[in-house]
């Protein structure tokens, strides 16, 4: 627990320095009556893109820093599903993403219109987008190199049959009638990781052209495509992050989920009834160990090993 409070230590941190200079050199705008009586303001896109790249950087070097990390295991009548390293990862992204979502929307994009209209409120949101770019691209690069790294990208990857097992593992939740065996994550999360890796590359991808063009000069008509593209797969986002939200922590069934994204651990109950195949591994890799905890009753088809 101790590590997770220094991760929102630091997190917060960041966030918190990142805001105070987004609204600093928000104020420091000037009136140009040389150019139509227009104004300009202190863009941390133009003044330290260089810290974009930064960003990227530090996701890569602790991304490949990241060493032993902590196997899943029963103890206690508690199964270790997210350490601290998925716990870095989730809300370091999270909390960048709804930054990134947020600040877009005041500032407009595809049919939202723009919400703030004068020069330092505008100033001051597009600094607040810079911030949650740099957070955001930190989380991205850490989780794929540590993923890539130590093999665990494989589990969140699609498998044969997985589209099959989405639909009917929510049609049996709406129905009330028994779940088939899921591992450790879902078949709708496999897919839907899917999804997330298409939209988050194109908003990188975009989103870096975006930044150059305020180191150089590039076509308009270019730009204005590649604006388009960013804010199309902003709105997808939009839309994953909302059935996310809903999935993962709005329905009841998913609270003990939401709980394990803070503290860690997940009931073993609720393992042994939702997560039935990756259960069975748990307890197959407990052979040989000392017991954990205490146990939980067999339920008919979840194959344990004594």
């Amino acid at each position: 627990m101790a590590r997770r409070l220094s991760i929102v230590v630091v997190l917060a941190a960041v966030l918190g320095v990142g805001v105070y200079l987004a609204f600093a050199l928000s104020q420091l705008y000037l009136f140009r009556p040389g150019f139509g009586g227009s104004y300009t303001y202190h863009l941390l896109f133009k003044s330290a893109p260089w810290a974009v790249l930064a960003a990227a950087a530090l996701g890569v070097f602790f991304g490949a820093s990241v060493e032993g990390r902590r196997e899943p295991e029963i103890r206690h009548g508690k199964v270790l599903r997210h350490d601290e390293v998925a716990f870095l990862e989730h809300w370091s992204h999270a909390v960048s993403t709804l930054l990134l979502l947020g600040t877009g929307i005041y500032l407009g994009f595809l049919f939202f219109p723009r919400l703030v209209h004068t020069p330092q409120a505008t100033g001051f949101v597009f600094n607040l987008h810079y911030v949650g770019v740099v957070v955001f691209l930190f989380s991205v690069f850490y989780h794929l190199t540590e993923a890539w790294l130590s093999g665990r990208i494989g589990e969140h990857l699609p498998e044969p049959g997985d589209f099959k097992a989405a639909i009917a593992h929510y049609a049996a939740k709406l129905s009330g009638r028994k779940e088939p065996p899921e591992g450790k994550y879902l078949a709708s999360e496999r897919l839907s990781y899917v999804g997330w890796i298409v939209g988050v590359g194109m908003m990188v991808v975009t989103g870096a052209i975006k930044v150059s063009a305020h180191v150089w000069s590039l076509p308009s008509a270019f730009m204005g495509g590649v604006t388009f593209l960013h804010d199309l797969f902003a709105l997808l986002m939009l839309v994953m992050l909302l059935v996310h939200v809903v999935a993962s922590s709005v329905v009841p069934w998913s609270w003990p989920l939401f709980r394990s994204m803070l503290t860690g651990y997940v009931p073993e109950e609720y393992v042994q009834k939702h997560h039935a195949k990756w259960y069975a591994e748990l307890k197959e890799g407990r052979r040989g160990k000392e017991p954990a905890g205490k146990p939980v009753p067999e339920k008919p088809g979840v194959p344990v090993t004594p």
